[in-house]
């Protein structure tokens, strides 16, 4: 497991070190978004090490919401691949959500991440053999965490306000990660917003060339 330390480093980029799980955690996760940015399948099994990766790296950030979250990308990762081999993304269409849903949506998802906000900051009272050092960030780092949840959900089904989520994702966790001094992942994460904003135009206008319908989280 020490090659999975975050102390055990890779190469060191203007004076920063970069550890083995942060630098292939980080190129997994671009090559990922990159791929869905296009609609190719391949983005799934790619996010598939990138979240392996990111489990034990947000692990050791005492970032417990982001830990989680991996757990749920990974069974996320193994649905959508399957989704997407089983209808192929050329021959599907873009989605849109409707306005009532994006309003409950919005609500649910500000609602779980305060509630999941709470929980994390109090892991450490409640199991501190096991979540030794506080949370960093726990509400912040939940709002990412749920956000991405349901972003993902809406990708797996060609929602295209996914993209909207993963920019704001994006732009937030950006900010966290510098702050948390794991530069080289903040970096990525501002990559990421460039590249969340270019697919955001790409689905809009695949929706609107194709006239894709309406659905909603469950359809």
């Amino acid at each position: 497991m020490d090659f999975f330390h975050i102390n055990n480093h890779f190469f060191t980029a203007l004076g920063y070190p970069v550890s083995y799980i942060e630098f292939i955690g980080t190129l997994t996760g671009l090559i990922c978004v990159w791929l869905a940015a296009r609609d190719h399948i391949l983005t799934w099994p790619a996010g598939l090490i990138n979240v392996s990766c990111f489990f034990l790296l947000f692990w050791q950030l005492q970032l417990y919401a982001d830990m989680f979250l991996q757990i749920y990308f990974f069974a996320t990762g193994v649905y959508g691949w399957i989704f997407w081999y089983r209808k192929k993304p050329e021959n599907e269409p873009v989605y849109a959500l409707a306005n009532s849903h994006r309003w409950v949506l919005g609500i649910i998802t500000l609602l779980l991440s305060a509630c999941t906000g709470w929980v994390i900051s109090r892991l450490h009272i409640w199991w501190p053999s096991v979540f030794v050092h506080p949370a960093a960030y726990p509400y912040t780092d939940s709002l990412v965490a749920v956000c991405s949840v349901v972003a993902n959900i809406l990708l797996a089904k060609r929602i295209w306000e996914n993209w909207l989520l993963w920019v704001l994702v994006d732009a937030v966790a950006t900010i966290i990660y510098f702050k948390k001094g794991v530069m080289f992942l903040g970096v990525e994460y501002f990559i990421l917003l460039i590249i969340a904003t270019m697919g955001l135009v790409g689905w809009v206008r695949a929706y609107g060339k194709t006239g894709g319908g309406v659905t909603n989280v469950n359809g």
